[in-house]
């Protein structure tokens, strides 16, 4: 799917909008004439600039072609349910993470997206084991973050 630049410039200026908004009245209390609130205006000064020109090349664009154009891809419904696995694999997570551990929360998700990305199954699953491993490692040892065991407690390392 294609969206013309000009939604992008609105998004982007709407950002920017709440930047500004949120950062406006931030409290100075060592009262310096740049106070904390001075880098978010700044950014959001800039990032308003680039919007605005984002936008402008989007209406000027307008002529060539549609505001929104669908790719190949997009018009498959295989592509959408590949799309869609995304958030169902982070809502799985959340929901069955504690439960679960991390490390099978993980393999099962990527066994699922390799093998919606028409991986070989045998391929899905080690390249899943070694991933999640892998990340597990990582965060755990490397990073120090605790992540969940689950049912695999006895086997921490």
């Amino acid at each position: 799917m294609k969206f013309n630049d000009l939604f992008g410039g609105f998004a982007f200026l709407a950002l920017a909008g709440l930047v500004a908004f949120a950062s406006w009245n931030l409290p100075n209390p060592s009262q310096q004439p740049l106070g904390p609130s001075a880098f978010p205006l700044i950014l959001s000064g800039l990032l308003a600039l680039c919007a605005a020109l984002l936008a402008i090349s989007g209406a000027r664009a307008t002529q060539a072609g549609p505001l929104i154009g669908l790719s190949d891809w997009a018009r498959s419904g295989g592509a959408l349910l590949r799309l869609l696995l995304v958030p169902a694999a982070v809502i799985f997570y959340m929901l069955f993470a504690e439960t679960l551990g991390f490390l099978i929360c993980a393999t099962a998700i990527l066994v699922v997206l390799f093998l919606a990305g028409h991986t070989k199954p045998l391929h899905a699953v080690g390249l899943s084991l070694a991933a999640a491993l892998v990340i597990h490692s990582i965060f755990y040892l490397a990073l120090g973050v605790q992540l969940p065991w689950g049912p695999l407690e006895p086997l921490r390392w």
